[in-house]
């Protein structure tokens, strides 16, 4: 599990190594059918002011603000709104009940789920139990049968996750009875060719979202602007829409070289546009925080975005938001008709609420 931990950091910046052209955006949703967000400051949520330190990823779902601290001691924090009341779970570590490196979560119903990429364990938090005594989280493995899955989420009794996979983008597996399958092919990257070996290590970073019936997938890639969209059909998927918002920037290195250093099979650039942060739906939408910013730019900066692309659910883009503050993660909540949003602006870290 090491190796694919250190190329998937690699993906992240592995940037810095290669100077091809300039990429420019072939798209221009990010300016239609556009329109800004503001936010109401009496509602701000400090969160240091309530121990939690560098927050990368946030879920709201009723009075609950599920946190994610990929680098403090316990790495996720549940804080109730209506009692002031914080708990943390999954400490830091490699153990039974422990956790290392997570990316994403999600909300299905009233459990949030997490990939720990480090362990190859899907961490699922239930939102109903999380109070009890003694409560613990469910940790189900998935890094079997010799696959390395990156990311991964539930959908009803199955489990969906991409990974380091030849035989499709996506496996879905049962752990109830230990069946898996593997479907639909890697979407297609504009004037690139590649093996689909090469294309799992390009579509290594995603963030995804299924819709509350559990038959449509959305997964959005972090490192470049692609958004893929299925039907899910028992344990099958089929591809219902891919969206690209730009061509990537990088360069592929299709065999290894003969030196002994690190080999980058696929390097992005410093011109390279970050894609998606983040994603959260409604029963109709799908909200998407875009990046759009390079590393040359903002180097530690690039996996934060000010706009919020709005899709229906067969991928009809339908508005823009353009966001006051620099955000990392965003959440709907349909009770409020909000997006609650994890403001990253200037080193400070707060939970904002957009209003639509």
């Amino acid at each position: 599990m090491k190796k694919f931990i250190h190329l998937l950091l690699a993906l992240f910046f592995a940037a810095c190594q290669a100077e091809p052209e300039m990429i420019e955006e072939i798209t221009p949703l990010v300016h239609t059918r556009a329109s800004s967000l503001q936010f109401t400051q009496t509602e701000n949520i400090n969160l240091k002011e309530l121990g939690i330190i560098r927050p990368s990823k946030l879920i709201r779902k009723d009075s609950l603000y599920i946190i994610l601290t990929p680098k403090s001691k316990y790495r996720f924090a549940i804080y109730n709104n209506n009692t002031g009341k914080l708990k943390r779970f999954v400490p830091a570590g490699s153990g039974e009940n422990e956790g290392l490196y997570f990316l994403t979560m999600n909300l299905n119903g009233n459990t949030v789920s997490s990939f720990d990429f480090g362990t190859g364990r899907l961490v699922e938090l239930d939102l109903t139990r999380y109070a009890t005594e003694g409560y613990t989280p469910e940790f189900t493995p998935l890094a079997t049968n010799g696959k390395n899955p990156l990311g991964a989420l539930r959908a009803g009794n199955q489990l969906i996750s991409t990974g380091i996979y030849t035989e499709g983008r996506y496996r879905c597996t049962n752990p109830a009875t230990g069946d898996e399958y593997f479907s639909v092919p890697y979407p297609e990257c504009a004037g690139t060719s590649m093996s689909d070996s090469l294309k799992s290590i390009f579509y290594a970073s995603n963030c995804m979202v299924v819709n509350s019936s559990n038959t449509r997938l959305a997964c959005a890639n972090m490192q470049y602007g692609c958004l893929d969209l299925c039907d899910i059909e028992g344990n099958t998927l089929n591809r219902v829409n891919e969206i690209h918002l730009n061509r990537p920037g990088i360069t592929v290195q299709h065999k290894r070289p003969r030196s002994t250093g690190i080999w980058y099979p696929i390097a992005y650039t410093k011109h390279n546009l970050f894609g998606f942060c983040d994603l959260t739906t409604s029963d109709d939408y799908i909200f998407a925080l875009y990046s759009g910013r390079t590393y040359r730019q903002y180097k530690g900066e690039m996996d934060k975005g000010r706009i919020i692309l709005v899709f229906d659910w067969n991928g009809t883009h339908v508005r823009t938001y353009h966001l006051p503050n620099t955000c990392s993660s965003i959440s709907y909540d349909k009770t409020t008709n909000s997006i609650y949003a994890l403001s990253q602006e200037k080193g400070k870290a707060e939970i904002i609420t957009l209003n639509l």
